[in-house]
């Protein structure tokens, strides 16, 4: 009886301790995802040395956006990552005439982005995979991305503007006055950079305003810039109050945020 208390105990450690090791095991391999952000130099591309052609890759996590230089242009477009999978939606680019062996090379990496469907770390190169195989390895840049928004709306007797960044907040409300500066929350700048996820920044010079009130002074002017990293997305001109329905839910929530330090 007493063996068989003994060998009961034994299986019942031994059951903990496996589980913890399983469990261990699983919380390693959640923490060793990718974490994808930032500009990537490409280094082999089907497992050919291709650091001459200056290929990159920029990925916004918080926007789910890519762009780089593809070896002639530049490409943009959007992505999809989770759990380490990794999906490329089909990107758009400029139309540079380059040498015959850059166009090869553009081809060739175009193609191989389509098709990936995997992303795993092998110490300091990210390999990203199709199916089974590796066709591209990248190592990072070391950067900071930096977005700022400005909206600004404006008439003979109305003026506003409004600049936000991930450290603060600020607003001017009449002309010659000083701005009211204001820590921006982490609560708020999430909520901005969820809302503006939603966006198609590419196409935002070519959005249309749903009025025109703004033409015979019914409206203050509105006009809204997003700034990525250098790079400025910028609206035409709508009716404040009115913007087109494309920007509609990131215009609300830079005015409620505004709102919330006057």
């Amino acid at each position: 009886m007493k063996i068989i208390v003994i060998l009961l105990s034994f299986l019942t450690l031994n059951n903990c301790n496996s589980t913890k090791i399983a469990s261990n095991l699983n919380q390693k391999q959640q923490n060793s995802q990718v974490m994808l952000n930032g500009e990537y130099i490409v280094k082999t591309l089907r497992n050919k040395d291709v650091t001459k052609y200056n290929l990159e890759l920029n990925f916004i996590d918080t926007l789910q956006k890519v762009s780089g230089f593809s070896g002639c242009n530049r490409f943009f477009g959007n992505y999809s990552y989770h759990s380490s999978n990794l999906s490329f939606s089909p990107l758009a680019s400029t139309k540079m005439f380059c040498s015959e062996d850059n166009n090869k090379i553009e081809s060739k990496f175009l193609e191989v982005l389509s098709t990936i469907n995997h992303i795993k770390r092998n110490d300091s190169i990210i390999e990203l995979i199709s199916n089974s195989d590796v066709v591209l390895t990248m190592v990072k840049k070391q950067k900071n991305i930096n977005i700022a928004f400005e909206y600004s709306a404006l008439s003979r007797g109305f003026y506003k503007l409004i600049t936000i960044n991930k450290k603060e907040i600020t607003v001017i409300n009449k002309r010659n006055t000083k701005p009211i500066i204001k820590t921006c929350s982490d609560n708020a700048w999430e909520n901005i950079i969820n809302t503006l996820k939603t966006v198609d920044l590419e196409n935002i010079p070519n959005l249309k305003a749903p009025t025109e009130n703004r033409f015979f002074d019914g409206a203050a002017i509105a006009n809204l810039k997003i700034t990525i990293d250098g790079t400025t997305y910028e609206t035409a001109s709508f009716d404040h109050g009115h913007p087109p329905k494309e920007i509609e839910p990131l215009v609300k929530e830079i005015l409620s945020i505004s709102e919330n330090i006057e």
